[in-house]
């Protein structure tokens, strides 16, 4: 959604992506500003309605049956080590708007970031991010790239014989555009181009994450809401279109006075209540699952628990919870350890930031993410 400019006769673009069947269409609605209720709380929970709303225009697929589910995949070791989301942190550095375009600010003028990821052996994935900021109409820009590859892999005949090898990779490219709204609101979108290849099927799909921040330095109080990967295929892999994993998350992110401690409590996946996926003949095989899931776990799956523990001004300490993680990934019959857990570092300079972050899928089998990010030169507000 976006504000053409401050006065009262303005407009609201609103848009928002309703599934009928393969390919995807849009809807873009122009609000005059004086339709939205007085008072910024006010128009930010009747967008966030208006969301909901839209939501349920759609169905949410589950279990693996969208497509692109690599842009689930975090990449980023800030948002990891807090539990994997976090749509409401405006600290975390530039590679934070990926969960949130509004994260964006004018702080990451010629900020780049490089974003290294190992989830397993010959699977590994490197994301790429640039700032500018455009003084004239004051307009936050920031370009992309992401590269995700699975190593090669073995191609067979339908009878199981070797032919060859091939390589298979999913690529996506991003412009990101922010700007501010007043002095505690932020708004902005990102655009992203995909492209996915495992050897003779490829696909390309467009997309875009929509977002909205809201920041009070005087309480330490952080507001964010997102919407992301709104948008369809261009090119099918086999002629079938298939759904993108959109996603609607909550944030609020709290530092609490005169303490080294900041908590972040993040709502993801809003637009279908039941988000658990329960495969009963993966349950049979696997020493089964204690029962359905009931209302209480359906409501806590969609939380994520994140604190940082401030050691002065160059070292944070990060933790996170992601019940989703946990209750899917866990055997009721084996020990889950850290699985839904992560936790992470990161060591700020003046113009060098190293993060990195872990988390925990299931016993032997972690997500290590490493960030390097460099100030290229002073920033706009210096």
């Amino acid at each position: 959604m976006f504000k053409s400019n401050e006065r009262s006769n303005s407009l609201m673009l609103v848009v928002l992506r309703v599934k009928e069947s393969p390919p995807f269409s849009w809807g873009i609605f122009i609000l005059p500003t004086s339709s939205l209720p007085s008072g910024m709380v006010s128009r930010f929970i009747f967008l966030l309605l208006l969301f909901f709303i839209t939501g349920k225009l759609f169905a949410q697929t589950l279990g693996g049956s969208s497509t692109y589910n690599f842009l689930k995949l975090q990449q980023v070791p800030r948002a990891a080590s807090l539990g994997g989301r976090n749509v409401s942190d405006f600290t975390g550095g530039i590679g934070m708007l990926t969960e949130n375009p509004a994260l964006l600010q004018k702080e990451h003028h010629l900020q780049t970031a490089a974003h290294f990821g190992f989830l397993a052996p010959g699977i590994t994935s490197l994301y790429g991010l640039v700032g500018f900021h455009e003084k004239r109409t004051n307009t936050d820009l920031a370009l992309g790239i992401s590269h995700l590859t699975y190593g090669m892999e073995d191609q067979t005949d339908a009878g199981g014989n070797i032919t060859g090898v091939f390589r298979a990779y999913d690529q996506m490219v991003g412009l990101t555009v922010t700007r501010k709204y007043g002095d505690r609101w932020r708004f902005g979108i990102t655009l992203k181009g995909i492209n996915s290849r495992y050897g003779l099927f490829s696909s390309i799909g467009l997309a875009a994450d929509a977002g909205i921040g809201y920041q009070d330095t005087t309480r330490n109080f952080q507001i964010g809401f997102s919407a992301k990967n709104m948008g369809s295929q261009l090119q099918t892999y086999n002629g079938q279109g298939e759904d993108l994993p959109f996603d609607m998350v909550l944030g609020i992110t709290k530092k609490l006075d005169k303490s080294p401690l900041r908590f972040s409590l993040t709502a993801q996946r809003m637009n279908q209540f039941d988000i658990l996926y329960n495969d009963t003949s993966f349950n049979a095989a696997n020493y089964g699952r204690a029962g359905l899931a009931g209302w209480g776990d359906k409501l806590i799956s969609h939380l994520i628990l994140g604190t940082d523990i401030l050691l002065g001004d160059r070292i944070t300490l990060s933790a996170g919870y992601n019940f989703l993680r946990r209750k899917e990934l866990s055997f009721s019959n084996l020990a889950s350890g850290l699985t839904g857990f992560s936790y992470g570092m990161r060591l700020q300079f003046i113009k060098f930031n190293f993060q990195y972050a872990r988390s925990h899928f299931q016993s032997g089998l972690s997500h290590h993410l490493i960030s390097l990010q460099l100030r290229m030169a002073k920033n706009t507000s210096d």
